[in-house]
């Protein structure tokens, strides 16, 4: 792994002197690709111009690849040319954006540090992932960078959400802000409940009572139903099941304790046993690894409710309420929240901490680092930020009450991104300090569905709670066992909610044990006692 991160390395190095070099002016709202963005502050880095005989540096930045219907190339497109023409060429640099699927990021990420082929800037919102490379000694050291070339994006991120990137002291990870803090939702469809004559379900035993409506009347008159349609990421896309039976535990255990084995975790997979075997849920849900499937039940009309990201059914990426009425005009997924704790009655959940992706530089990379810190330095001015977000105002936007409204745009100017997410990567989603303006604002990049996303962002952090581990670093069983673990914990939830009811303790629970074998011990072991040593008891 080493050796994957000196070769990418050298390649910055070259990279960041010629960013070093230089930084754009923008134009004010960065409402045309003509101008250039300006670098705000002084010592960020000055404008030159460079000598036509030298040679540009090459700085390779990683780019998802989310698979949106008739994007453009991730890699190549009106963006990335902008951002080229606005940085790139007045700093004599050659940004050349490297693709990577957003649902193999890790895996991805792993492969090209072994091989030495990692991008030089590297994203990935894993942080066992990075801490097992800082541990390895497989990343840069970005804070003299930062302290000498990234006033600017200091400012913008702040102490406290830098200091998530902090080991040993020393900046190792560039941390994005994360605006929205809502994670998952549940969703359903409204023709369905009206047919039927349902109400919107509150609880959960009322949800399971539609769902069954949903299995045995089938209102949408379609080959199959899927009441609710799932993922292998259990966890995550049935979240709600699970929350329904978790019991109040303390903050020390919540966070040691890893979800697996926090009490009533077990009843809650229990449950979605039950509900397998009753034909309930995605009979194939194990796998379905990219999600496609469950996209294609729900565009065909075969799912009546889902779970997952808060704002799934909203997206035009990929559309689930947008597809959907290609072929049924009137349906329509809207947002609910039926989950409710048997023990305290509300519709508990975790949100996401304040962090968002996380950019790494490989080792091999650290004589590039200043480059590396003056483009995102650059990215951090207002004009630029605002440029990467909304595009031009009349082709991308519009403004509407005093904020910018996307309009939905094809072809070669397309946003292969919401909000070109992938583009601004020290921030995810709109920033406004206006808590209301900030939800209307990102309620127009959902053309359709804005009617529903206030109620879906607040269904999703009614009785929100942000993990009590958040802030603290990864333990190294963390880092060493992550990946095998998570995998792990798969193979859990896929055996058990598909075995026999009478089936279902024995194979949890041998299950567990091999988790346990695998590694989950000793993570159980050093987070207790990083806790003991961070927090106190």
């Amino acid at each position: 792994m080493r050796k994957k991160a000196l070769a990418i390395i050298s390649m910055i190095f070259g990279i960041m002197l010629i960013v070093t070099a230089t930084a754009g002016c923008a134009p004010t709202g960065g409402q045309t690709s003509t101008q250039q963005p300006s670098t705000g502050s002084t010592d960020t880095g000055k404008t030159e111009t460079p000598t036509t005989t030298a040679k540009p540096v090459e700085l390779r930045v990683e780019v998802f690849d989310r698979g949106t219907p008739g994007q453009t190339p991730v890699d190549n497109n009106y963006w990335t040319k902008w951002i080229q023409e606005n940085f790139g060429d007045p700093n004599n640099i050659k940004v050349t954006f490297v693709p990577c699927p957003r649902s193999q990021e890790v895996d991805t990420l792993n492969v090209w540090m072994a091989t030495g082929d990692a991008p030089d800037i590297c994203l990935t919102y894993d942080v066992a992932t990075v801490y097992n490379y800082y541990k390895e000694g497989g990343l840069s050291d970005l804070t003299d960078a930062l302290n000498q070339y990234g006033a600017q994006l200091k400012q913008y991120l702040g102490d406290d959400l830098l200091s998530y990137g902090l080991y040993g002291g020393r900046q190792y990870a560039i941390i994005a802000k994360r605006v929205i803090q809502a994670n998952t939702g549940t969703f359903i469809r409204k023709d369905w409940l009206e047919k039927l004559g349902l109400p919107v379900p509150d609880t959960t035993d009322e949800f399971y009572q539609t769902l069954k409506a949903f299995k045995e009347k089938n209102p949408g008159n379609v080959d199959k139903v899927i009441p609710y349609a799932m993922t292998h990421d259990v966890d995550y896309v049935a979240y709600g099941f699970f929350q329904t039976f978790l019991e109040d535990v303390s903050d020390k255990d919540y966070y040691v304790k890893n979800r697996l084995f926090l009490p009533g975790w077990k009843e809650g997979a229990r449950y979605l046993n039950k509900l397998y075997n009753e034909g309930l849920i995605s009979p194939e849900f194990p796998l379905d690894r990219d999600g496609k499937m469950r996209d294609e039940d729900v565009i065909r009309g075969y799912a009546g409710s889902y779970g997952g990201n808060y704002d799934l059914a909203l997206r035009n990426v990929p559309g689930h309420n947008t597809n959907l009425k290609k072929n049924f005009p009137d349906a329509e997924f809207i947002p609910i929240d039926p989950f409710t704790n048997i023990y305290s009655g509300k519709h508990r959940k975790e949100l996401y901490d304040p962090t968002g992706i996380r950019m790494i530089v490989p080792k091999t990379s650290q004589a590039k680092v200043d480059a590396v810190i003056k483009y995102l330095n650059w990215m951090a001015d207002p004009d630029v930020l605002f440029f990467l977000q909304f595009g031009e105002e009349g082709v991308h936007h519009t403004i509407v009450d005093g904020l910018p409204m996307l309009t939905q745009v094809e072809g070669e100017k397309m946003m292969p991104s919401l909000q070109n997410i992938d583009y601004t990567l020290i921030v995810n989603g709109i920033y406004l300090a206006d808590a209301t303006k900030r939800i209307k604002a990102n309620a127009f990049s959902y053309p359709g569905n804005e009617h529903l996303f206030e109620d879906s962002y607040n269904l999703a952090i009614r009785d929100g709670y942000v993990n009590p581990g958040a802030g603290l670093i990864p333990t190294d069983a963390d880092a060493k066992y992550g990946k095998v673990l998570d995998d792990k914990e798969l193979e859990i939830y896929a055996k058990s909610i598909t075995a026999k009811p009478e089936e279902f303790d024995a194979v949890w629970d041998s299950l567990i044990q091999e988790y346990l074998a695998a590694g989950g011990q000793e993570v159980l072991d050093q987070r207790a006692k990083l806790w003991d040593e961070l927090r106190g008891n």
